[in-house]
């Protein structure tokens, strides 16, 4: 089959030099520090420096994914971030050690919850934590917990790799703080492939057509010109018939085009495409670097449905980069052999509380009327 071919030879635009942060303490306290995910543009910086080093990579905690989801997701205008850092909290030495993606939920008759959070689009949701500084790190997040969401309840963690890292450092130190940690496997969605024999006789069928060839965009505007190719392939299909395409739906489009272009000049995001001749008729989006990637987005031009021209795309580039899998949504690998897909991790306490006095329930019930009644309007964000 073909080899990788770049559709342009030099790189575009790099992203912004990190400032130079301090190196870590590691005598120093942990704290942490609730804040809303679209008031995180500050510590972009920061961020990206945790993300280079946490114990586990996740693309979909990057600056570059999360901030755009924010900026033009209804579903993430709520989301917030638990940030832990390390040092003073007055001095400009702190070190961001740890990010928890999480949500407030507010009750009338009760206190509010603290509570995971977690979208179909995040295909991981391990949060971003410092790699030196793991179990410190996870100390304070169980604190931080604690001191945000005063109620007996529990908190999730949705789309954890349980043979990672994070799962087992995170089980070892919640039982010193007598939390029992659960599991519930996702359903993982697996991505049925042709046979060997049926992919090659479909490469053979349409190289008798015209010439063959994968390629993938090399920097930020063939990048971008890619994703209008993947976008426009699949608008020609049946979703696009019905009114589902991506490029149909303002808020979708507009995330996709802005976190392709973020990530893309981190080289977390990469885009193959399948071309006959001039024409395009299959293209990937992939999520992350190094030996394993998510696929984000994949469609195949159904002009060519009988000869599976998706399968073949994404056969052509496991051939192309051997070492390297593609994960599926809910982590089962597209190639090789894994039967246990990602999953939830739920952490359940139980707090000894006194029973609430009349008296203190009602005044507890118009507070919570009057915030409901009188909360201020978000302000409107463009799609």
């Amino acid at each position: 089959m073909s080899t990788i071919r770049a559709l342009a030879a030099t790189e575009g635009s790099a992203a912004a030099p990190l400032p130079n942060l301090p190196p870590p303490h590691p005598d120093a306290a942990i704290y942490s520090e609730l804040k809303a995910l679209g008031a995180c543009y500050s510590i972009r910086h920061e961020w990206a420096d945790l993300a280079s080093r946490a114990l586990e990579a996740n693309p979909c905690l990057e600056p570059g994914f999360a901030l755009a989801a924010t900026q033009h997701l209804v579903s993430f205008r709520d989301a917030e971030l638990m940030l832990l850092w390390q040092g003073d909290p007055s001095s400009e030495q702190r070190q961001l050690v740890g990010l928890v993606p999480c949500r407030t939920r507010r009750r009338l008759l009760a206190s509010d919850t603290l509570e995971g959070f977690a979208d179909p689009r995040l295909l991981n949701g391990t949060p971003l934590i410092d790699r030196t500084l793991a179990a410190p790190a996870l100390n304070a997040f169980l604190r931080g917990w604690h001191e945000h969401s005063g109620v007996s309840h529990t908190f999730s963690l949705s789309g954890i790799d349980p043979a990672g890292a994070f799962a087992a450092t995170l089980a070892r130190v919640a039982e010193g703080h007598g939390v029992a940690v659960g599991w519930q496997p996702l359903v993982g969605r697996a991505l049925e492939l042709p046979p060997t024999a049926r992919i090659a006789s479909s490469d053979e069928t349409l190289r008798d057509r015209g010439r063959l060839a994968l390629a993938e965009a090399m920097n930020q505007t063939d990048r971008r010109d890619a994703v209008e190719i993947l976008l426009a392939i699949e608008a020609s299909g049946s979703r696009g018939r019905a009114g589902k395409a991506t490029l149909q739906d303002t808020r979708e489009v507009g995330f996709l085009r802005s976190m392709s272009r973020d990530l893309g000049r981190q080289k977390l995001c990469r885009i193959a495409i399948l071309v006959l001749d001039e024409r395009p008729i299959a293209a990937a989006l992939t999520l992350g670097k190094g030996p394993s990637c998510w696929l984000y987005h994949g469609v195949g031009d159904e002009a060519y449905a009988e000869l599976e021209p998706l399968p073949m795309l994404l056969a052509m580039m496991r051939k192309a980069q051997p070492a390297r899998q593609i994960l599926l949504p809910g982590g089962l690998p597209l190639f090789g052999a894994r039967d246990e897909a990602f999953g939830m991790i739920s952490l359940t306490r139980r707090p000894q509380q006194r029973a609430r006095r009349p008296a203190e329930l009602a005044i507890h019930m118009r507070e919570r009327m009057a915030r409901a009644l009188f909360r201020p309007r978000p302000a409107e964000v463009d799609g």
